[in-house]
């Protein structure tokens, strides 16, 4: 229908009044613009289309419907959605239960409907009871286990009616079954355990325990071993410190240490109770367990005691030391000197342990097959035990030797040994070729046999250049066999007739005496001092300063010198030792010239300080001190030669 009006708004308002409605009932449209000019003078009104438009029906809105799922008594049940809900799913992740949609094993979320086929599967764990036998590595007990194990029937746990649901498992527990003692028995019976040895009631309390567990159901015997017989000393086997000192009474400072003496009569040793036999056991299995059986350790009586009262007892029959060495037990004279050692008293050669209560004098000598205490000093004297030596003052231009000859040990024994492979060779080499004149030697022998010669000549010269360091008696010994040596080698070069025999003949005297040696050589002495000056002091062990330290003197060691004091002093003179030095200052300030050495090479030479012109030497890698140095922690750094 047209409207006319002067604008849009007029048209509208008559239309609404016209078809009674809203303007949104209205679809409105122009048809004839208004027309206006000369300022609002001459106005013509617009036509517009206006028609009425029916409002539509509102259609009632249809509810959507979700899918519902639920678990009942073990069951599921699904409802499906309407048309446009959301379907029911189900979330399988419980490795109890096993979940199959229309026959197809389903994990994770899936969609069900009422058409689908679920079947739930519950699992189940069985219940064990486990019969073990063990038997011990002694084979003297069997150990019975009863394992249970409890069994598990799983179910599906019920759930509400849902839209999603999560299958879940619960379950109840299925007790093990029980275990009768027969069945035990049995199972000892397969394990060999033989019948005499089962405790039926020690099984009976084991079945009976609820959860099981270990016991020990066989016992077999166990053998009694036997017991050694047994020895009681009556004496004290080293020398020790004078228990008057720890008290009150005066004590001459020199009696600081007492050797143990016994007199004639006096019982040094008895065995208490003789040797007990043994008794057989038997394992779980039936097998004879072998007893240890006891042993009858001997009395042994050496110089000095008897044994009395069958051999039961160890009695003295001389004054002196009592000594247990090897399980001998012997009485060692002890030669007590109350006074110097002098012009008066001659030289000390005893066979047992000296005892000098004051000096020993100018050019005096003391030897002994055992070992010596000197309470006061060694004046330009010569000291000579087979085993310790202690001097309490100063060792002033004096010789003092523990043990046979170490030099012999460190310098001349592996020199001989070299000898001795050189021989050997020499040796093997003519006894193969048994040549007979030297113009019938091949070159190549010639040429062995002039090496050979150079590296005896060699090792001869080094021999005798410690001689001036060797005791007489062992230059004698060394000398004769260097001198067979050399005989041999002024006949090698010329005629061989006959000296095949005489290379075997020295070759054997040089072994005989490193093995003489090496048997000697076994027993360690030691020397201990406080201060020494001018002097040479060798032991076949250890040499221990006390004291101030030494002066220009002469230390040969087979295994150790330690200065014990940090400030010790070392002036000049040679040490040499097996293994290890251990000093304090060494050298002085004015550049004295001193001398360390160690064989070993992994020994070490430590000190708290070093002055120059020292020279260090660790198997023949030497260094010089040069500039002075200080060890503030005495630590014991090893010197290594450059």
């Amino acid at each position: 229908m047209l409207f006319t009006a002067f604008d849009i708004e007029e048209a509208i308002t008559k239309a609404k009044d016209f078809y009674k409605c809203d303007e949104k009932n209205l679809k409105i449209q122009t048809i004839k613009n208004p027309y206006r000019r000369f300022w609002g003078l001459i106005n013509k009104p617009g036509e517009f289309s206006i028609e009425y438009i029916e409002p539509k029906q509102k259609k009632e809105i249809e509810k959507k419907e979700e899918g519902k799922v639920q678990i009942l008594s073990g069951k599921i049940q699904v409802t499906d959605p309407s048309p446009e809900g959301k379907y029911a799913s189900i979330i399988a992740d419980d490795p109890n239960i096993e979940v199959y949609i229309n026959g197809k094993m389903t994990t994770g979320i899936a969609i069900v409907t009422e058409k689908d086929r679920i079947d739930l599967k519950a699992k189940s764990i069985a219940p064990s009871t486990e019969i073990k036998v063990d038997i011990s590595s002694d084979k003297l007990k069997a150990t019975l286990t009863v394992e249970k194990k409890t069994g598990r029937k799983y179910f599906v746990k019920d759930t509400k009616s849902e839209n999603s649901i999560y299958i879940r498992s619960e379950y109840e527990e299925i007790p093990a079954p029980n275990v009768t003692v027969e069945q035990c028995i049995s199972e000892l019976i397969k394990a060999n355990v033989k019948m005499k040895f089962i405790n039926i009631q020690a099984i009976y309390d084991l079945v009976n325990s609820p959860g099981g567990g270990s016991s020990v159901v066989a016992e077999g015997i166990a053998p009694v071993h036997g017991i050694n017989s047994k020895i009681k000393y009556l004496f004290r086997n080293s020398s020790y410190r004078n228990p008057a000192f720890e008290t009150n009474e005066k004590v001459d400072l020199l009696n600081h240490t007492i050797i143990p003496t016994v007199n004639i009569g006096e019982v040094l040793a008895i065995k208490t109770m003789p040797a007990m036999p043994g008794t057989d056991g038997e394992s779980v299995t039936g097998e004879i367990i072998k007893a240890h059986q006891g042993k009858d350790l001997p009395l042994k009586a050496g110089s000095g005691t008897v044994l009395l009262e069958n051999n039961t007892k160890i009695v003295a029959i001389a004054s002196g030391r009592p000594i247990l060495r090897n399980g001998i037990v012997s009485v060692v004279p002890v030669l007590t000197i109350p006074h110097d050692v002098d012009v008066e008293t001659g030289n000390v050669y005893f066979d047992g342990d000296i005892v000098i209560k004051g000096n020993i004098m100018n050019n005096m000598r003391v030897e002994s097959k055992g070992n010596i205490i000197i309470y006061g000093n060694v004046n330009h004297a010569n000291i000579t035990a087979n085993y310790n030596i202690e001097v309490y003052g100063n060792i002033i231009g004096s010789t003092v030797q523990a043990g046979i000859s170490v030099i012999n040990y460190l310098s001349v024994l592996p020199k001989m040994e070299q000898i001795h492979i050189i021989l050997k060779e020499l040796y093997d080499k003519f006894s193969v070729a048994k040549p007979v004149k030297y113009s019938q030697i091949s070159n190549q022998l010639i040429q062995i046999i002039n090496s050979s010669s150079e590296k005896l000549k060699k090792h001869i010269d080094e021999i005798k250049n410690l001689s001036a360091i060797l005791a007489d008696e062992d230059v004698k010994k060394v000398s004769l066999i260097l001198n067979k040596i050399q005989t041999l080698l002024l006949h090698i070069n010329t005629d061989l007739i006959n000296n095949i025999d005489q290379i075997q003949s020295v070759e054997e005297d040089v072994n005989n005496f490193i093995a003489e040696m090496k048997n000697i050589y076994d027993k360690r002495a030691n020397i201990i001092f406080h201060y020494a000056q001018n002097s040479f002091i060798q032991a076949n062990g250890n040499i221990l300063v006390k004291g101030q330290g030494c002066y220009q003197t002469k230390l040969i060691a087979r295994n150790a010198i330690v200065f014990q004091q940090p400030s010790s002093l070392v002036r000049g003179g040679i040490l040499i030792a097996g293994k290890n030095i251990k000093m304090g200052i060494v050298g002085s300030p004015s550049g004295i010239a001193t001398y360390c050495k160690v064989l070993d090479k992994n020994g070490k030479i430590s000190a708290v300080h070093y002055y120059d012109n020292t020279t260090l030497n660790i198997n023949d890698n030497i260094k010089k001190v040069e500039h002075g140095f200080t060890s503030p922690d005495y630590i014991e750094n090893r010197i290594q030669g450059s």
